[in-house]
């Protein structure tokens, strides 16, 4: 009796905690401005390849989030409000590495698919994510997991992409039917307090961006003469 006792406490405690869909939005839609270090890789497994990106990103809230990728290929990507994915990475002729999300064959999201998948999540727009996928939800507010399943079953489309996270998401996974593997990790996640902070630091982005750019065609110049 004494554990029966202790198992309906413990069923009891998990229910309270448990995430309903429309609260984890409203946890999401409290997601404060912030900058975090950012790994992608893609594996492919047919021909056994992985492919690893990393860099940095930067949210804020209903305004503009961006990626400052530093290897394979330094590129600078920012979504509009309206949705626009934009490379902004100064032009490169010499630069022929693929980008590291860049929609291939693979049936795994490209750039503009992810970032919109991200900025609604973290957004708590849960009204733009139904209209693509349909959401499992478990967990809490300290660690939940979401499942969504593509609405659209086509072949060329994920099978399953996968979001965890607590007060900030952590991770993005999406399988294709081949079961090649896309994972993308949020990590040393910086909340940005002052409000001018994100455009200070996106101008910031931009410009070393460009600096690092000079100073590799300047060397290449200089190796040519």
């Amino acid at each position: 009796m004494k554990y029966l006792a202790s198992g309906l406490l413990l069923l009891c405690s998990l229910h309270a905690q448990a995430f309903e869909l429309d609260e984890w939005g409203e946890w999401q839609a409290a997601t404060p401005a912030f900058q975090s270090q950012i790994e992608q890789s893609r594996w492919l497994e047919e021909a056994q390849i992985r492919v690893h990106a990393s860099g940095q990103m930067l949210f804020t809230p209903y305004e503009t989030m961006a990626w400052r990728w530093v290897s394979p290929v330094p590129r600078l990507l920012v979504l509009e409000k309206a949705g626009q994915l934009l490379d902004l990475s100064p032009q490169d002729d010499e630069a022929t590495a693929t980008p590291p999300l860049e929609k291939s064959d693979d049936n795994l999201p490209g750039e503009q698919q992810i970032a919109t998948l991200l900025m609604h999540a973290l957004s708590g727009d849960l009204a733009a994510l139904k209209k693509s996928y349909h959401l499992l939800l478990e967990g809490d507010r300290d660690a939940w997991e979401i499942i969504l399943l593509p609405q659209d079953r086509s072949e060329t489309a994920p099978k399953k992409l996968t979001l965890k996270g607590g007060r900030f998401i952590n991770e993005l996974t999406a399988i294709s039917s081949e079961d090649n593997k896309l994972t993308l990790e949020l990590s040393d996640h910086h909340r940005l307090v002052n409000a001018e902070g994100p455009r200070y630091l996106f101008q910031a982005l931009q410009e070393e961006a460009l600096a690092q750019q000079d100073s590799e065609h300047g060397t290449g110049n200089e190796n040519k003469d």
